[in-house]
C-alpha cells in the first residue's frame, strides 16, 4: 500500500496488507477488493491527510471511517496496512522520526532507540536452538503438563549457561489446558525455571460462560499455585468479547498484554498499550508471518510503547514478538529485516525507519 504526499516534494508512505490463512478471517481476494475500492476512490479525489492522525488517539479511526466509508467496514488487514502507510507518510512529511514518536507523546509514553526481539520455539523444535541469539525465548507449551514442565526446566538451565543471568523465558499455552492441567504444569516447574519465566500466555481454555468466568479461572489458578508465575493475555483480546474493563477487574497477576497490530490495527494497539502501561503491565507487540515492511512498522510502534522513567518496572523485558523474520524465505523490504537485526537480536528504530523509506522510494520509482 502506498500513499503519496503532494506539494513541493513527492513522498511515499508504505504499509502491508497481508491477510493470512488461519489468522485473519478475510481472504486475500476480499482484502484486495476492498483495498482497490479505497485506493481507486482516493486517486480521484486525493483526500487531505491531517498530520494529527499520527497521534493515534482515535483520530485515525475517525478519519478512515469518513474517507474510506465507500468500502464499508474495514477488514483488519486492510485497516492495518492503511494505518501503516498513512503513519509512514505523515512521519516523512513532518520530519518526525521514528514514526511512533508523536503517538508516544500523545499517550504519555517514552520511546526507545532500539527494540529487543524474543526468539520463538514451537513444540517440536530442538530446545538447543534457543541458546544462540536472543536472551529472551518464547516457548509453546500446552500438551502433556509434566512433560512440558520437564522441557521448560531443562531449557531454563541451558539458556542460563548460554546467555547468563539475563536469560528469560516466555511461555504460551494457547488456551490448551484445563485448570487442573495448568495447575499441574505450574507446580511441576523448578524454582530455578520459575524465576526465569516472565509470564505464561493464555494458560487455560476459554470458559463457555464468557470473559468474567474465564478470568475467574485465572484467579483460581493463581490461588492454587500461589501466583508463582504471572500471566499474559493474547488471543482473548481479539477472538472473544473480553476487554480492558474485564482485565481491570481481574485479581490474577497479569504481567503483559500481547498485541497483534495485524488484527487490532496500529491505533487500537497503541490504545491497549497505554492501558497496559497505566495498569503496570508490559505491552508486547506480536507478529504473524508478515514481511519486513510490517515488521518494521511493528518495531517502530513497539519502540514507542514504553513506561515513562518514573513508572515502576513491570518486571518484563522490552522484547517483542517479531522474531518470525527467521522463517521468511525472502523479503520485499530493502534491506531485508534480517539484516537490520544484530547478533543479540536487537533492532534500531532509526534503521527500521530508513528501510521503510528506501523501500517506499524504490517501489514509487518502479511505478513511475
Amino acid at each position: 500500500v502506498g500513499a503519496a504526499w503532494g506539494g513541493a516534494r513527492s513522498l511515499t508512505g508504505i504499509g502491508e496488507v497481508n491477510p493470512l490463512p488461519m489468522f485473519h478471517q478475510e481472504t486475500l481476494e476480499e482484502a484486495d477488493a476492498q483495498l482497490s475500492c479505497i485506493l481507486n476512490d482516493w486517486s480521484k479525489r486525493r483526500p487531505l491527510v491531517p498530520v494529527t492522525l499520527a497521534k493515534l488517539d482515535g483520530s485515525m479511526s475517525q478519519w478512515l471511517s469518513t474517507e474510506a466509508a465507500m468500502a464499508g467496514k474495514l477488514l483488519p488487514s486492510v485497516r492495518a496496512g492503511l494505518e501503516m502507510a498513512l503513519l509512514h507518510l505523515i512521519s516523512r512529511a513532518s520530519g518526525v522520526a521514528p514514526l511512533g514518536a508523536v503517538a508516544a507523546r500523545a499517550h504519555s509514553a517514552s520511546c526507545l532507540g532500539e527494540v529487543g526481539i524474543n526468539a520463538l520455539l514451537v513444540r517440536d523444535e530442538d530446545l538447543s536452538e534457543a541458546c544462540d541469539g536472543s536472551c529472551v525465548v518464547k516457548v509453546k507449551v500446552g500438551r502433556a503438563p509434566l512433560e512440558d514442565a520437564q522441557r521448560i526446566n531443562s531449557l531454563a538451565v541451558a539458556l542460563s549457561r548460554s546467555r547468563g543471568p539475563s536469560a528469560r523465558l516466555r511461555l504460551d499455552a494457547n488456551q490448551a489446558w484445563t485448570l487442573e492441567d495448568a495447575e499441574l504444569f505450574l507446580n511441576a516447574l523448578s524454582d530455578y525455571a520459575a524465576a526465569s519465566i516472565e509470564y505464561l500466555e493464555e494458560p487455560v481454555r476459554m470458559h463457555p460462560d464468557g470473559p468474567v468466568a474465564f478470568l475467574k479461572s485465572w484467579e483460581a489458578l493463581a490461588e492454587k499455585t500461589r501466583s508463582r508465575i504471572r500471566f499474559a493475555i493474547d488471543e482473548s483480546l481479539t477472538e472473544t468479547e473480553l476487554n480492558t474493563q474485564h482485565l481491570g477487574d481481574c485479581r490474577a497477576p497479569i504481567a503483559a498484554l500481547v498485541l497483534k497490530p495485524a488484527l487490532q490495527g496500529l491505533e487500537q494497539t497503541v490504545r491497549l498499550a497505554a492501558w497496559a502501561i497505566e495498569h503496570g503491565a508490559r505491552p508486547v507487540v506480536s507478529s504473524a508471518f508478515e514481511c519486513g515492511i510490517a515488521l518494521c512498522h511493528y518495531t517502530l510502534i513497539a519502540s514507542a510503547m514504553n513506561s515513562p522513567d518514573w513508572c515502576r518496572s513491570t518486571g518484563v523485558s522490552a522484547y517483542h514478538g517479531v522474531g518470525t523474520f527467521t522463517r521468511l524465505a525472502e523479503d520485499v523490504l530493502h534491506p531485508p529485516f534480517v539484516d537490520l537485526v544484530d547478533s543479540s537480536w536487537h533492532v534500531s528504530s532509526l534503521r527500521c525507519q530508513e528501510a521503510l523509506d528506501r523501500t517506499a522510494d524504490a517501489r514509487a520509482n518502479v511505478k513511475e
